[in-house]
């Protein structure tokens, strides 16, 4: 039995462990020490046998390793790549986790922390239909693309989205082996995981990990705008999620969807990006049926264009801020078209620097459109001014 359901077993599950972890990544030492004292375990893991500690490691946050430790936590636990904790802290440069770790008895296990080593078995990581229990699962609005359930997997929610020809008919849309592998070894706190893909008739059968409180544009349709405190700190989810992919290597994976249907939130309330593999999809004609597939990636003309996700963004984040139908938004399957803003915006409630980054990230002028990396820095900048005054964002 693998460690994640020997976990649910025990009495912790997926939403538990979510919330969990989701708090070690973002550095809550409130929260988490909360759940820590509840009697929730620090060597819980995910679906690729990642720990708190790991992802602390990873994300830089001392004080949450620190305090793991207290807890005894397994120091040299490996995840699905083979990798400790110290060996994620050493391939993010953090120092001061290192020496934490070392002290601790932390050790690495490959010494090559650039690459990506699989020692499973293919037949581990194949998802078999057969797997799927679809007793007691539930319809579930989330995407632009298919229609999702959720059911379990090996013991686990997940959530099964069936990919019909109807996108491009009579095209059938499936992934290349290659890209399966690559999305399933994406790994970042802000990104929908994703477990793989199946090719079932007519139709490809995508496994993605379940987020209980559902999609931005549901919470939107319901408060129509949200506070600007959770504003900010949704646009900040955004921002990191798509920074980690556009700064994929050797080239960037482009989302070119981004939708508020498609940004999940998970138990403790972090925004997680979901369809970002849909531009990956390979259009077999039924005359192609047995035509090897290539790797998106292995197209050299294919668009990595990151422009029109930084536009996109800027659109979810002015939504999010006055509450406005944004009529480009649909639940089509069709890009979210231009739309023209006037230079002066009515957000009455939004600080200046906000009001520019909107500006920017819209503008027709691509040149004048900032990178994820900087927004996330005006968006932190913004975001601690705000805490340091001590009064709400108005």
């Amino acid at each position: 039995m693998s460690s994640l359901q020997h976990h649910v077993r025990d009495g912790f599950d997926m939403q538990m462990i979510g919330n969990f972890l989701s708090f070690a990544s973002r550095g809550d030492r409130v929260g988490l020490n909360e759940m820590l004292r509840q009697g929730m375990s620090p060597n819980v893991q995910d679906y690729d046998n990642r720990t708190a500690l790991h992802l602390a490691a990873s994300e830089g946050h001392a004080s949450i390793v620190e305090l793991l430790l207290a807890y005894n936590a397994n120091v040299n636990l490996r995840d699905r790549w083979q990798k400790t904790p110290l060996a994620d802290a050493k391939l993010y440069q953090h120092r001061d986790i290192c020496r934490i770790l070392e002290v601790n008895g932390g050790r690495e296990h490959i010494e090559d922390y650039t690459m990506l080593v699989r020692h499973e078995d293919d037949s581990q990581e194949n998802i078999d239909i057969s797997e799927l229990n679809l007793q007691h699962s539930s319809v579930l609005e989330q995407g632009l693309f298919g229609e999702s359930e959720k059911v379990k997997w090996r013991g686990t929610w997940v959530v099964k989205t069936v990919i019909s020809r109807h996108i491009h008919h009579p095209e059938k849309m499936v992934l290349s082996a290659k890209d399966n592998t690559l999305l399933r070894e994406l790994r970042h706190p802000n990104i929908l995981q994703f477990l793989g893909s199946i090719v079932h008739g007519e139709e490809m059968i995508l496994i993605t990990e379940y987020l209980p409180k559902g999609n931005l544009g549901d919470l939107l349709a319901r408060k129509v705008r949200l506070d600007p405190a959770t504003c900010l700190r949704y646009a900040l989810d955004i921002a990191r999620g798509m920074n980690y992919l556009h700064a994929h290597k050797p080239r960037p994976i482009v989302h070119n969807n981004l939708h508020p249907r498609n940004l999940l939130l998970d138990e403790g309330d972090q925004v997680k990006i979901g369809e970002y593999w849909v531009h990956m999809y390979e259009k077999i004609h039924p005359s192609q049926e047995n035509c090897q597939l290539n790797s998106i990636f292995d197209n050299l003309d294919a668009s990595y264009d990151t422009d029109k996700d930084i536009q996109d963004f800027g659109l979810i984040f002015c939504q999010m801020l006055e509450g406005k139908h944004i009529a480009s938004m649909n639940s089509g399957y069709m890009h979210l078209k231009s739309v023209e803003f006037e230079k002066k915006f009515n957000i009455s409630r939004c600080p200046g620097r906000i009001l520019q980054l909107i500006e920017q990230c819209i503008s027709k002028d691509i040149s004048q459109r900032p990178m994820f990396s900087n927004i996330i820095e005006i968006l932190e900048e913004v975001i601690l001014l705000v805490k340091m005054a001590g009064c709400p964002v108005c």
